[in-house]
């Protein structure tokens, strides 16, 4: 296939420049150096009301941008006894007090740096005057250093997080995702498509294969503490092959010769864009219930010239949808310590095009467990099921069409480096359908009975490098 954007080349490119900034951060003076988060990367001088000072025994200073980010730097080290001292700095007086000694308050309205939001306080009444304004819980160092996660939330590739992490925060993304269909799928039954078109010879075509690349830019943002936006912009390679039979005219009727064809579309894609509102959240950080609505724009090319015979199986070829889309459904998250559990539930409608072509509305749920180890490293399993209406075309169904389909996908995120005020990942997943039921539809001619009938199996996968980064809130 003829690739318009070489993403891997990109990507891995773009890799060894951040390895170079790496290294080259490393050979200054560091007393030249602008002080950032250990744990997120965060400029230190940001978030001077909540930033934390930890000194090891041999002398060495770090800093974190706040509470959380301490804590986790804390567990990474074995515990307090790892230091000579840990100070934050009381929300109050903005003086430097012990770790150990000083009064949190979690939960509150108030987010200064990272989730979970501790505030530090010298003393407890006024922690505890700060609640009655603010909310939240006023707990001591050894509530919030056992409950602490690695992670403050995480992300999954195919199961949307129902975190908002925070006004302000803002992560871009390129993405490189790759996925294969190569079985016939009828019903639940998988064929291989030479089998399938030698064994019947009254089937004109049979679909071999349809390859899938994308390319995308992603953008998130959270103009809010609540809300969460965010932004897909697409480049989809498409190609599809087929098998096709030359029917012998002599009776009885056998399998003729066959070839294939080879179609390709390449281009830009629907850009879609979502909103997730948090809804409720506990105390405590570790639930969270969150609305979902999206809509994906008709900026991907779709071909309505086809004829009525061929547009359903065209249909898997086509650049958009030739309309605007509608998403929308609930999210929940919740963590336990190490892990965190992600679940959602989803309704898309589209509706027709100005070419008289529908594409099935689709129900989807999906769950998602992820193991944090470490602040560093995220390692999960997810599953997603869907549903997909029949496709229309003028307001007919199309038979070899819609259908539920299970996949299940093995994920990774990896924080590979800090640099310029926030952390670069290196993200990636590997999956594949465990469960299909296809739609397919039998007709009827002279020469026997022929079947319509949709591509499945195969695997996808998906790799990318996300920058994020949260600008200081004014407190």
């Amino acid at each position: 296939m003829k690739t318009a954007i070489k993403l891997p080349l990109i990507l891995a490119l773009f890799l060894l420049m951040l390895m170079s900034i790496r290294v080259s951060a490393h050979e200054q003076d560091e007393s030249q150096e602008r002080p950032s988060c250990r744990v997120c990367g965060m400029y230190i001088d940001q978030y001077q009301k909540s930033a934390a000072e930890l000194v090891f025994k041999d002398g060495k200073k770090e800093y974190t941008c706040g509470v959380a980010c301490m804590l986790r730097e804390v567990t990474d080290a074995g515990g307090i006894s790892a230091f000579k001292s840990v100070k934050v700095h009381d929300w109050v007086s903005g003086k430097l007090v012990d770790a150990e000694t000083a009064t949190y308050v979690l939960g509150s309205n108030v987010i200064p740096d990272m989730v979970p939001n501790y505030i530090a306080f010298a003393n407890r009444e006024e922690a505890e005057a700060f609640v009655a304004k603010q909310g939240g819980e006023v707990i001591d160092f050894n509530i919030a250093y056992d409950d602490i996660s690695p992670v403050g939330t995480t992300a999954p590739f195919r199961v949307r997080t129902a975190v908002t992490p925070g006004a302000g925060n803002f992560s871009a993304g390129m993405v490189y995702g790759y996925s294969e269909k190569n079985q016939i799928m009828s019903g639940s039954n998988s064929i291989d498509p030479t089998h399938f078109i030698q064994s019947n010879p009254a089937q004109p075509r049979a679909p071999k294969e349809m390859q899938l690349q994308q390319q995308s830019l992603t953008f998130n943002y959270s103009p809010t503490d609540r809300l969460a936006l965010f932004m897909n912009i697409p480049w989809f390679e498409k190609r599809l092959t087929q098998l096709t039979q030359t029917q012998p005219t002599t009776r009885p009727i056998r399998a003729g010769t066959f070839g294939q064809t080879v179609d390709n579309e390449n281009g830009l894609g629907d850009i879609s864009i979502e909103g997730r509102y948090n809804l409720w959240r506990s105390t405590r950080w570790d639930k969270f219930a969150t609305i979902l609505l999206g809509t994906a724009l008709p900026t991907g090319h779709f071909d309505g010239t086809v004829s009525a015979g061929t547009i359903g199986q065209a249909a898997g070829l086509q650049l958009g949808k030739g309309t605007a889309t509608f998403t929308g459904g609930m999210l929940y998250s919740q963590r336990w310590k190490d892990f965190w559990f992600h679940t959602q539930a989803l309704y898309t409608v589209n509706p027709e095009n100005d070419d008289d072509f529908a594409y099935g509305d689709i129900v989807n749920g999906a769950i998602a467990l992820h193991y944090t180890p470490t602040y560093n490293l995220m390692v999960g399993i997810e599953m997603d099921a869907s549903y997909a209406a029949e496709n229309q075309y003028r307001g007919f169904d199309i038979g070899n069409s819609g259908g539920t389909t299970t996949n299940l996908a093995f994920v990774s995120d990896y924080r590979f480096l800090n640099a310029f005020g926030g952390n670069f990942k290196l993200r990636g997943s590997i999956g594949m359908p465990i469960y299909e039921d296809l739609n397919s539809k039998k007709s009827f001619n002279s020469r026997g009975t022929q079947e319509q009938v949709q591509l499945g199996n195969g695997f996808f996968a998906n790799a990318s490098i996300v920058w994020t980064f949260r600008s200081a809130p004014d407190y």
